[in-house]
């Protein structure tokens, strides 16, 4: 409680000083008044959803029973350096405040005057305010045949609120195939993007709104793209480069500063060449920080069944480059295999710190696991998966940031596998009854957690999403429940990534 009546009584201690003293005193105490409970030290909120209740609790060194007496209100401002100006809320005792605040963090102050003494006192708080959309899990998958979108909110507090159904009022026609939800980090141009076969479209930050009129393709420069053009992997880096894949095609932006424009695409050998080849639908890449890139990235030639990578760079890019191959590798970048799956994680193998993995099946119908450094080209093992249960049925893969562990997924079964140089182990982890539809590692957020996310889907109850936890332990794959984490009542999630504010 900051007491502002004290100047007063300085200024009335100056004036006596002037004058000689008579020996005759007549002292009038002030009617003091604290805040002794009720205020929060902070408070979090939904914009346009939630009301703001705090009802403070007050001491009086004197009168408290007057109820003309005190005057009371309540007043919001942004904190920090460019705080804005005070603007009044409330003029009652108790706060009822219902929350249409812009995202930001604001300070709250409530005031009580005596209009006796015309003194003021006054106590304040920390108000954080979020949208439903600022941060948290997207999960997208189906409801009825058509594409959809659920969120689980978290505002900065860590409270969550689920919102399902969220494109059902974005503004988009029913679109069929959910491919994957991008948001990329939080740079000043990051943005949200919906990858479906039946187009992709951006979506508005704040609301996640879109329309027709947001189609990927307002972005491409290439005169030969076909209307219907579907994305299905997108990423960007720190300094602005963005990448995508699309109809099994490459394309960069070197500058998104500077311009919008995807070029032509550059999956082909040759900057000068007019034949290209299939881009597996996935990138490759080192995960850094907020869930951009760093150096290099790589992608699969599915023709030619080669990894090639193509440079980070600000200039324009034209073509892809063919890795070499040295005397003892465990493995050659033209595999001759078909690609299953890829994932970028951030465990530190021999193949160097974020690692990524490639799952293949041979011409003879052998499955390995290959490993290797995306931004330095660095190659690390190759590990036969034949023989683990059901690995021909799965179809998501997810590997640990701490230890050589493979986890999948086929029908209700979850399994795990260590592959190592002398052999690989598995281990079915749980039969959740109900058929899995996904399988998330967490690798940005909690990413030193071994945190990952399983889907799962019945016709009575909709999609459930729990989390789960690999237990630090080197000799035993054990993995344990987050207890808090149930969402239930969503569509068939296939796919979530996080979303940046």
């Amino acid at each position: 409680m900051k007491l502002q009546a004290i100047w007063i009584y300085i200024g009335m201690l100056l004036c006596v000083s002037c004058y000689d003293d008579l020996g005759n005193y007549d002292y009038h105490s002030i009617n003091e008044i604290k805040v002794v409970d009720g205020i929060a030290e902070r408070y979090s909120a939904y914009s346009l959803v939630d009301t703001l209740k705090i009802s403070p609790v007050l001491s009086f060194t004197e009168d408290s029973t007057s109820v003309d007496r005190f005057e009371y209100g309540w007043f919001v401002a942004k904190a920090g350096v460019n705080s804005g100006k005070l603007e009044k809320i409330s003029d009652k005792k108790d706060l009822v405040y219902p929350v249409n605040l812009p995202r930001e963090t604001y300070i709250v102050l409530f005031k009580v005057k005596d209009r006796v003494t015309e003194v003021e006192w006054s106590s304040y708080t920390y108000l954080y305010v979020t949208t439903l959309f600022t941060n948290g899990w997207m999960l997208l998958g189906e409801r009825d045949g058509n594409v959809s979108l659920d969120m689980v909110s978290i505002s900065t507090v860590g409270d969550t609120i689920v919102v399902t159904d969220v494109l059902k009022t974005s503004g988009l026609p029913a679109l069929k195939g959910p491919r994957k939800m991008i948001s990329t980090n939080h740079y000043r141009l990051s943005t949200c993007c919906l990858l479906t076969d039946d187009g992709t479209y951006e979506l508005d930050k704040v609301s996640l709104a879109s329309g027709a009129t947001e189609n990927i393709l307002k972005d491409m420069y290439d005169p030969d793209v076909k209307p219907g053009f579907a994305a299905s992997d997108i990423i960007q880096n720190s300094g602005y480069f963005r990448c995508m894949i699309g109809d099994n095609a490459l394309y960069v932006n070197s500058s998104l500063m500077s311009s919008g424009t995807y070029g032509n695409p550059i999956n082909k050998y040759d900057k000068y060449s007019t034949e290209y080849f299939k881009v597996f639908p996935e990138f490759i890449w080192t995960v850094a920080s907020y869930g951009s890139f760093s150096g290099n990235v790589m992608v699969y030639d599915m023709d030619n069944k080669r990894f090639v990578k193509f440079p980070f760079s600000f200039n324009p890019l034209y073509k892809c480059d063919t890795l070499p191959d040295n005397a003892g590798d465990a493995f050659e970048w033209k595999t001759g295999n078909e690609m299953i799956a890829v994932f970028n994680s951030k465990f530190n193998s021999n193949a160097g710190n974020n690692t990524s993995y490639a799952v293949m099946k041979s011409p003879d119908n052998r499955y390995y696991i290959y490993s290797f450094c995306a931004s330095s080209s660095k190659k690390g093992g190759k590990f036969d998966i034949t023989d683990l249960p059901d690995i021909a049925q799965a179809t998501q893969f997810a590997f640990s940031g701490k230890f050589p562990y493979m986890l999948y997924f086929a029908g209700s079964k979850l399994y795990a596998c260590e592959f190592l140089a002398g052999g690989v182990t598995h281990k079915e982890l749980a039969d959740f009854g109900d058929e899995i539809t996904m399988l998330h590692f967490d690798t940005y957020r909690e990413g030193g957690k071994d945190v990952f996310y399983v889907a799962t889907y019945n016709e009575q109850n909709g999609g459930t999403v729990r989390k789960y936890q690999l237990k630090d332990d080197a000799n035993v794959i054990e993995i344990e429940r987050i207890e808090n984490v149930n969402w239930t009542g969503l569509g068939k999630v296939t796919s979530m990534c996080w979303k940046w504010y």
